[in-house]
């Protein structure tokens, strides 16, 4: 568990870096609509926390041990 915590902090720390260098306004585009001149760590931040949040609850879906129906495979996992 120390050894995860370590690459999740190191992990944080690469996309901090990686953030603060690309700094620059971008334009999120999205079929038809269009959000001007966004900074790109909001952009990169969002991004992680979203990917966070979806692994987080996929994470709990896929518990081990829980008896609930999975929605991927149709059956009951023991």
């Amino acid at each position: 568990m120390q050894y995860y915590m370590i690459g999740v902090f190191l992990f944080v720390i690469l996309i901090a870096v990686f953030a603060v260098q690309n700094a620059g306004p971008v334009s999120i585009k999205l079929f038809f609509w269009t959000v001007p001149g966004i900074p790109l760590v909001l952009v990169i931040f969002g991004t992680a926390f979203c990917g966070f949040v979806t692994g987080v609850l996929l994470g709990r879906l896929t518990k081990k041990g829980d008896r609930r129906v999975s929605p991927l495979t149709n059956s009951e996992d023991k």
